[in-house]
């Protein structure tokens, strides 16, 4: 069992003044799909080039829960209601990334008898393109008046997954145009256009998932972290 499933945090007092970037997330953070236990989530891979560059000193701290969603409760409390306790009770916080895709996943998947028990652990209104701009805009308003900045992930593809249906996919890219052009954010994390295939936008490249067309590999969440502009969090 993954260590993170028994530890809720562990907290250390830092030899420098050191400052914190708080990732809220579903699986993609969590690290799904990545060798256990050694580490390789793009969150680690990211804290790995953070602590290799000079300059101040800044950790990663990851908050996803795998299945978790932004407005709903289901596998773990909904993003938006843990978002004080996990994220913004950060001790040293200055940075907030926001990383949920399972709102769009899950409101849009095909309702089939295969689906049907696991979409049953997901209760609740489906929620629309609207909802889920206005569930990125509330945490980002919270962190701000904390004094932080705060980064938001684009939704990286998931066609050929059990989850994926046209109608989602088209919600998926009016959410990321919105992420990339709104304005709403001191950075974004263009996860979108690292792992997406090229000949098929839709998917993601292969060797950059599991299999499963959803989760990342070791090498997809490397390429995600190796994507990231570390000036972000100057």
């Amino acid at each position: 069992m993954p260590a993170q499933a028994l530890i809720t945090a562990v907290e250390v007092q830092p030899e420098t003044p050191t400052q914190a970037i708080a990732v809220i997330g579903d699986s993609r953070v969590d690290g799904m799909g990545s060798t256990p236990g050694t580490d390789r989530r793009w969150t680690d891979r990211l804290a790995e080039r953070l602590a290799a560059r000079p300059g101040p000193a800044l950790c990663v701290v990851s908050q996803g829960v795998s299945g978790n969603r932004m407005l709903a409760d289901g596998i773990g409390t909904a993003a938006l209601a843990r978002f004080d306790r996990d994220i913004l009770a950060t001790p040293g916080l200055g940075h907030v990334v926001i990383a949920v895709g399972n709102d769009l996943f899950f409101s849009f998947a095909p309702r089939t008898e295969e689906s049907a028990g696991f979409l049953s652990m997901f209760p609740g209104p489906s929620a629309g393109v609207d909802d889920i701009v206005a569930a990125h805009l509330q945490p980002a308003a919270r962190a701000r008046a904390h004094g932080v900045q705060v980064h938001a992930a684009t939704i990286a593809p998931y066609g050929s997954s059990e989850m994926y249906s046209a109608e989602g996919d088209r919600a998926r890219e009016q959410v990321n145009a919105w992420i990339r052009t709104s304005g709403a954010f001191d950075g974004v994390l263009d996860f979108d256009a690292v792992w997406r295939d090229s000949a098929d936008p839709t998917h993601i490249r292969s060797g950059l998932h599991i299999g499963d067309h959803l989760h990342g590999s070791d090498a997809g969440y490397a390429a995600l972290a190796e994507s990231i502009d570390l000036s972000l969090f100057d």
